[in-house]
C-alpha cells in the first residue's frame, strides 16, 4: 500500500514523503491516527500545496537539532555510583540514568535516543554515549563513571 505521510513517523519517514507500507500498518495505524493518507492525485495535490510550509518546518527541525548537537558535544557527565574494590558497579548506568543527568543540564532527551556501549555501563571509567538528535544525526557525550566515596 502506498501512503503519503502527513506527519513525521519515527523509523518510517518525514512529513510529505511517499512510502510503501504493509496494508495492515497503513489501514490500521497510519491512516486512522492521521499520520498518512492513501496515495492518490488528490493527496499529491494536497502535499504540493503544503510544500513550502513542510520545508520550513523541516529546516526549523534541522536547526534545532544542530543547536542541540552542538550543546551536547561539549558536555561531560560525571556519575558517581557505589562500586566494589575492583571497580565493578553495584548496579549499572543505563540510558535512563544518562537521560536524568542530561535533564539536570537542561537537556530533555528520550532515553530511547541514547545508546551506550554494551547497553549499560557496569564498570568505573570513561565512556562515550551516542545520542540521536535527528534521524541520521548523532552527538557524542563523554560519561565519566566514578566510584561513590563513602
Amino acid at each position: 500500500m502506498k501512503v503519503i505521510l502527513l506527519k513525521d513517523v519515527e523509523n518510517l519517514g518525514e512529513e510529505g514523503e511517499m512510502k510503501s507500507v504493509a496494508d495492515g500498518y497503513g489501514r490500521n495505524f497510519l491512516i486512522p491516527r492521521g499520520f498518512a493518507i492513501l496515495f492518490s492525485k488528490d493527496g499529491l495535490n494536497l502535499i504540493e500545496q503544503r510544500k513550502t510550509k513542510i520545508e520550513a518546518r523541516k529546516e526549523e527541525k534541522r536547526k534545532e537539532a544542530m543547536g542541540l548537537k552542538d550543546k551536547l558535544q561539549g558536555l561531560n557527565l560525571v556519575i558517581s555510583m557505589p562500586a566494589g574494590e575492583n571497580g565493578k558497579l553495584f548496579g549499572a548506568v543505563t540510558n535512563g540514568v544518562i537521560s536524568e543527568q542530561l535533564l539536570k543540564h537542561g537537556v530533555t532527551m528520550d532515553r530511547r535516543h541514547i545508546s551506550l556501549p554494551g547497553n549499560a555501563i557496569k564498570m568505573v571509567g570513561v565512556y562515550d554515549a551516542r545520542i540521536r538528535v535527528l534521524e541520521r544525526e548523532f552527538a557524542t557525550v563523554k560519561v565519566e563513571v566514578k566510584a561513590l566515596e563513602a
